[in-house]
């Protein structure tokens, strides 16, 4: 069983592989400490800056990852298969010469997994989420796009339990709250979709649902603007669920704006103090993904904009570590403490 590491690399599988001209291997470079999340893993280059790689869900770092698309144009992690063996499977169906590609056959002799095999008669096509969705039962990203055609077809109940379904194997997915928070609103169960869409606000925004890539945008008419609209919903709500009363993001809701290209943000002021106020609760996890969240948005931002909030990979690093093991969370906080130690300057003024 896959573990998730402790050492971070940029090449797991040694696919690549690589020297410099006096023979010494390649060193492991790490750009960054918010995107892609950390606990992925790329092993598998499309040629074009993206990746697939392996991603270990939070707080599920002792189990064997699922399969992860990078879109770094869209800022966007896509949580394509529910592990390797049915990425293989799905790969291999939509090739007309079912073969797995050089690097994906890598990956399988690397794990020691076995080759999948696959018995279709005609090629998948690269947005058959139904089709797809067969071969993958616990993809995060299919479950999501088949709840989400669902939807446009009125069957509700189905897309519902695709939802739940995709938010089972990914908790951190906001693309799957907001879309079962949509749906649950839709359906006249306000309380029930504050949960959702409170946390499609929390989670790491490369989970966001969008790609560079056509087949891998979530087709739901519903998802443009999805955040602000999540966030007028949220502020128009009269009766959030009891679970979220005295909950410190849905006590400052009101004074959100989510307004970037801003020289101060009151947004990252507040989001600063609820960390702060949720770690004195000890509901650590809330406050890993509030800080999670704090390092997105910065890193859209400026620099000056991150030097006034003292925001470095080192700053925010440290703590975010210091959050993960207060969370029990040990393994990412070793891995985030090693990826900082590799960074050539954590202290610039990036993150």
């Amino acid at each position: 069983m896959m573990q998730m590491p402790t050492v971070y690399d940029d090449d797991i599988l040694n696919v690549e592989g690589g020297s410099y001209p006096d023979g010494t291997p390649t060193r492991t470079t790490v750009d960054s400490i918010v995107y892609p999340p950390v606990g992925f893993f790329p092993f598998a280059a499309t040629g074009n800056g993206d990746y697939h790689g392996f991603y270990w869900p939070i707080g599920r770092e002792d189990r064997p990852p699922m399969v992860a698309y990078s879109s770094h144009d869209a800022y966007a992690l896509i949580p394509e298969h529910g592990d390797l063996t049915s990425a293989g499977r799905c790969q291999l169906a939509r090739d007309e010469d079912r073969k797995l590609t050089y690097e994906f056959e890598s990956a399988f002799d690397a794990v020691n997994v076995p080759r999948p095999t696959v018995f279709i008669s005609d090629v998948v096509a690269v947005d058959d989420h139904k089709q797809l969705l067969t071969l993958d039962p616990d993809s995060p990203f299919r479950n999501c796009a088949v709840a989400d055609q669902l939807i446009a077809a009125n069957e509700l109940d189905d897309a519902e339990s695709h939802y739940r379904r995709a938010i089972e194997r990914l908790p951190e997915y906001g693309a799957a709250h907001f879309g079962l928070g949509y749906l649950l609103r839709r359906t006249r169960r306000q309380s029930q979709a504050s949960i959702h869409l409170r946390q499609s606000l929390l989670c790491p925004l490369a989970f966001w649902g969008g790609c560079f890539w056509s087949d891998h945008i979530l087709p739901g008419s519903f998802r443009p603007d999805w955040a602000r609209k999540t966030l007028l919903w949220l502020q128009k709500l009269k009766e959030p669920d009891d679970s979220l009363r005295d909950d410190p993001f849905m006590e400052n809701v009101q004074d959100l704006t989510l307004d970037t290209g801003v020289a101060e943000s009151r947004d990252i002021e507040l989001s600063i103090a609820m960390v702060d106020e949720y770690h004195r609760r000890g509901q650590f996890l809330d406050a890993v993904f509030m800080w999670i969240s704090i390092g997105d948005r910065a890193a859209l931002e400026t620099t000056s904009f991150r030097e006034r909030y003292g925001l470095t990979a080192r700053s925010f690093g440290t703590r975010l570590a210091r959050l993960f093991r207060d969370a029990g969370i040990e393994r990412r906080a070793e891995l985030v403490d090693n990826m900082i130690s590799m960074m050539e300057k954590p202290e610039g003024l990036y993150l």
